[in-house]
């Protein structure tokens, strides 16, 4: 079986560097640029770039996405049947608040977002990682990690469509349907998206696996890798 990481918003796949060397037990890792599958699709929403990711999916696998990511991830399941479980990081099939689902990113922070994208791209970003970096134990120390790995300014239209898509989508109902092991982890800390997600997560499929990695912010991987890959293995071992 291969696995397939999934970078978020404003990263790059470089992110997944230090992480995925983890995981041995893979026949192959890949962990490919979004934006440059977005470029291959045929548009870059969120649809077509699952798609093309999908069609590159030949073989049984595993696909672990972080944050945005995992809109992708979840909708390229639908797309194939080669994908056998999905581990969400800090995801969400929704991310702008909702009157029937809070603990996201509130409409005036993602409107804030994009002002400052227009402006000032590299400060954008790097504000940012401030935000993934939030509630960690050392958090000057994560963004500093992170920032090593930020989108290049001409992934910017791309990054500028995500953030217009994410104001509306919403894959409750793909998410509610799926049938593949599916396993979520929040950070303790994450003020994006907030640990109480997880009783809605849990509302929309009860067999859903959901773990909290204290201590850390929206980026467990990262902050916490030892007990973020311990999650995710006892979560194969169990379930594929």
């Amino acid at each position: 079986m291969d696995c397939t990481f999934l970078h978020g918003w404003g990263m790059t796949n470089h992110v997944w560097e230090d992480f995925s060397r983890k995981f041995n037990c893979f026949n192959k890792i890949f962990a490919p640029c979004l934006y440059d599958t977005s470029f291959r699709s045929k548009d870059v929403s969120f649809d077509s770039t699952a798609k093309t990711l999908s069609d590159a999916i030949t073989k049984d696998s595993v696909l672990v996405a972080w944050s945005v990511g995992g809109l992708i991830a979840l909708k390229a399941a639908t797309f194939s049947s080669k994908i056998r479980a999905i581990v969400f990081i800090a995801s969400s099939p929704c991310f702008t608040n909702q009157d029937n689902w809070p603990n996201v990113i509130s409409q005036d922070d993602l409107e804030g977002l994009k002002e400052k994208l227009s402006s000032n791209y590299t400060g954008a970003l790097k504000y940012f990682t401030g935000l993934i970096a939030y509630g960690d134990i050392h958090p000057s120390s994560t963004a500093k990690y992170i920032r090593q790995y930020m989108a290049r300014e001409k992934n910017k239209q791309i990054l500028n469509s995500w953030l217009n898509e994410i104001e509306t989508i919403d894959f409750r109902k793909e998410l509610a349907s799926i049938n593949i092991p599916c396993h979520f982890i929040y950070g303790q800390n994450d003020v994006l998206v907030k640990i109480k997600i997880n009783k809605q997560i849990q509302k929309l499929n009860s067999d859903f696996c959901i773990s909290i990695i204290n201590n850390c912010g929206h980026a467990a991987f990262i902050s916490q890798p030892e007990d973020t890959y311990n999650r995710i293995s006892k979560f194969l071992n169990e379930r594929i």
